[in-house]
């Protein structure tokens, strides 16, 4: 949400853009709440408008229409919205509002892919380059859905239509990083206080670190025990809440009326994204950047090396499997619809080759034992 309290005013105020398009104003609202759901409605009719001016264009359709149609169609209503419209607002602003969906080609691919793999992370240069697979998602997967629905759905003819597997970055193979119970206690000893409770629920339920963040009390049960979440691709997700969830859970609805994690902020400042004003001592809800901020200050605290917050996940399907032997419940625990993809997180690790080598061995020395037994045995027996 973009929504603030300009300095002397009483009420928020929202501030947005809708593909190239600005919309600001006040929601007459005093509560923060209040003011989300005033701004939700607002991105709901500034999209129809937007759509509305693209219909009555004519002639071909071009790709500022075309991603316009999308979002309303299909973008606005996926998990990661947001992320979805800042990648769409680049490609319309890269590409070009006017340029016909039909005059788009492998070379505008290509440039588009070169362009965005010079991009540093959130824009900062100590975090190194956009990675691999965030370029394929944001650019060549997001531009590939919207140019074949435009083919398959709203039939416009696509003559140049790019060879997209060409474009595909290479990613590297699934990690098998998993967090130790020595660099577990290490960085218990480090880490703040109030962002404790978010790491431990995504270890322990293997959720990703977008369903973490967004979770708010509404989703979760107490009387019924379970959490229920969207998770990737849209897909219901049901979690049981254990004894130890519920144990971390509880004490925090006193926090937040509306999202579960919050942080204390440290000093008044003001947001960059949002413009709203952070009063020391206050809480607030610990955002997606946030939080991976805060993890990486606390791993190198802790000499936590190599390690990601989405091994967090990785950690808690690994640990799960190791205790159940249960490929099946893991697959269960991450909503994986295929049992293939759990198995790039149940990797056996050192330890656990470890513990089957000596096992391996201490059965050989019992067998062996056993077969000089059972020959001295039956060579007394000869001998009679």
């Amino acid at each position: 949400m973009s929504v603030y309290r300009p300095k002397g005013s009483p009420y928020y105020h929202f501030d947005f853009q809708c593909r190239g398009v600005r919309f600001h104003g006040s929601t007459k609202q005093t509560e923060r709440r209040l003011a989300e759901a005033v701004e939700r409605s607002e991105r709901k009719q500034a999209a129809a408008s937007v759509s509305a001016d693209r219909a009555r264009t004519a002639g071909p359709m071009t790709f500022d229409a075309a991603a316009g149609r999308y979002w309303d169609e299909v973008g606005q209503h996926i998990a990661s919205a947001s992320e979805t419209e800042r990648n769409i607002e680049r490609l319309v602003e890269w590409i070009g509002k006017e340029t016909p969906v039909a005059e788009i080609t492998d070379d505008t691919v290509a440039r588009l892919v070169a362009r965005r793999r010079g991009q540093h992370r959130r824009g900062e240069k100590h975090l190194g380059f956009v990675s691999p697979a965030q370029v394929n998602r944001s650019v060549t997967q997001l531009l590939r859905r919207i140019l074949t629905r435009a083919r398959k759905v709203w039939k416009e003819p696509l003559p140049t239509e790019p060879n997209w597997t060409a474009h595909v970055l290479a990613e590297p193979r699934e990690r098998t990083r998993e967090l130790s119970y020595q660099e577990e206690r290490r960085l218990e000893e480090v880490e703040r206080a109030d962002y404790r409770p978010a790491r431990l629920f995504a270890q322990i339920t293997g959720l990703r670190r977008r369903e973490v963040v967004s979770l708010t009390w509404r989703q979760i049960d107490f009387e019924a025990d379970v959490i229920r979440v969207v998770g990737k691709g849209d897909k219901p997700h049901i979690i049981p809440v254990t004894p130890d969830l519920h144990a971390l859970l509880w004490p925090l609805r006193r926090h937040h009326e509306t999202n579960v994690f919050t942080y204390v902020c440290q000093r008044t400042r003001t947001e960059p994204r949002s413009r709203r004003q952070l009063i020391a001592g206050e809480r607030y809800p610990i955002t997606y950047w946030g939080l991976g901020s805060e993890m990486r200050r606390a791993l190198k605290k802790a000499d936590v090396s190599d390690f990601r917050i989405h091994d967090l996940r990785h950690t808690g399907a690994t640990r799960a499997l190791r205790a159940t032997g249960n490929l099946k419940l893991v697959q269960k625990l991450l909503n994986h619809s295929s049992l293939r993809v759990t198995e790039k997180y149940a990797h056996a690790s050192l330890e656990d080759l470890r513990d089957a080598m000596m096992q391996t061995a201490s059965d050989d020395r019992r067998r062996r034992a056993k077969s000089r037994k059972n020959s001295r045995t039956a060579s007394a027996d000869w001998e009679k």
